[in-house]
């Protein structure tokens, strides 16, 4: 149950993120920013259940830690975005 919680969580956090990324550079098409939005929305779960795995820290809920989860898809999913958007080309220019 606390994978699921995690994933939910880092979901959510990534989609966050990927929508602050395409607000901040614009993507030229729907497509990519399509490609954006799924980038943070992969990078978030994954980094919300490795952030919950590697640390034992904070307020617990069905053995989930919070912080640690919400911090690692936070940092997952914007070094994702951020790659996507330099190297991929995902913005405008």
């Amino acid at each position: 149950m606390a994978i699921v919680l995690n994933i939910i969580l880092g979901v959510i956090v990534g989609a966050g993120v990927a929508y602050l990324g395409n607000m901040v550079n614009k993507p030229g098409t729907e497509l990519k920013k399509i490609i954006t939005l799924v980038i943070g929305v992969a990078l978030g779960g994954l980094g919300s259940v490795a952030g919950d795995q590697l640390l034992d820290y904070g307020p617990t809920f069905l053995n989930s830690n919070f912080v640690p989860a919400i911090v690692g898809g936070i940092v997952l999913a914007f070094v994702g975005v951020y790659a996507g958007k330099k190297w991929l080309h995902l913005g405008i220019a």
